[in-house]
């Protein structure tokens, strides 16, 4: 293309030459310019930030299992070790789905974004959620993975890879971050920094139960994602495995494993204690459970 244009602008007499080069180089500079815009908001009403391309470290520490019952528990040693995964860049929603963006899901789209391996006998409805979690602006919850899916794939987005949450958690400037504002405590400083357990009682950070997203305002993670400890666990695309961190060292953008039984679930609860809502912990979900604890956001590439 560039030779063909070469040609064409000095075939031109001197006059006109200049005007088509002054126009080039001023459609060079846009070009060059433009790039995906730091922030959108999609057809769901979602705000979704840009992460940029980037290199971090995956997986968690044994030292910072200090409050969990047992530090060498199957769950937590499948967190390790602590590997340097690259991502290309992509976006991510800035909040948690919410119950009014997906009570519209529920009016708009029936079965018609069902996954191809969805059982026949289950549908979106939610499930064991009570009054005090269906607040519009609240994360909704009571979903299994087949939900998430499907609203995903009905907002024309899809559901994080673990690689792709955890890299909006911990930031792109290769510290290792115990939670998304840092290694200090959920309850550092006299600030509550997430909506979980504390130990001094489960309201007492101000939320017995789930809060409005965007509510923890200092636990916002270096991208400037909220809630990605505590207020609802969120599903995630990747099966889990026990020992696929061992495998994916230097990994570009991995997939997670071909096949399993159970889902990736990051991220802890209002219902998790401090060691449960770090970046790192990875549970196991039965992609078909729902849970008042488990809700989701989405991705989408730019």
């Amino acid at each position: 293309m560039s030779r063909s244009i070469t040609l064409s602008i000095f075939s031109f007499s001197r006059p006109l030459r200049a005007i088509a080069v002054s126009s080039l180089l001023l459609t060079l500079v846009m070009f060059i310019g433009c790039g995906p815009e730091p922030i959108i908001t999609t057809d769901d009403g979602s705000t979704m930030v840009l992460i940029p391309e980037g290199e971090f470290p995956m997986g968690g520490k044994r030292e910072d299992l200090t409050d969990a019952p047992d530090g060498n528990m199957l769950t937590y040693n499948a967190e390790r070790p602590v590997h340097t995964v690259r991502l290309g860049a992509y976006y991510i929603d800035k909040f948690e789905v919410t119950n009014a963006q997906y009570d519209r899901f529920l009016q708009e789209a029936s079965n018609r974004h069902d996954h191809p391996n969805q059982p026949v006998d289950i549908n979106h409805d939610r499930r064991y959620v009570t009054p005090e979690l269906m607040g519009q602006n609240q994360p909704t919850v009571g979903l299994n993975w087949f939900d998430a899916y499907a609203y995903c794939d009905w907002a024309g987005k899809r559901l994080p890879s673990e690689a792709e949450w955890e890299y909006a958690a911990r930031g792109g400037d290769g510290r290792y971050r115990v939670y998304p504002w840092g290694n200090d405590s959920p309850d550092a400083e006299g600030i509550w920094w997430a909506n979980y357990r504390p130990h001094q009682g489960a309201a007492a950070d101000g939320y017995r139960n789930s809060a409005p997203v965007g509510s923890f305002p200092d636990g916002v993670s270096p991208f400037g994602i909220h809630d990605l400890s505590g207020n609802a666990e969120e599903w995630i695309q990747d099966w889990h495995s026990n020992n696929y961190y061992s495998m994916t060292d230097g990994a570009q953008n991995p997939p997670g494993p071909a096949q399993g039984d159970r889902r990736v679930v990051k991220g802890g609860s209002y219902g998790s204690p401090a060691h449960q809502v770090r970046i790192a912990m990875r549970f196991r979900g039965n992609p078909i459970h729902k849970g008042p604890k488990i809700g989701f956001r989405c991705v989408t590439d730019p």
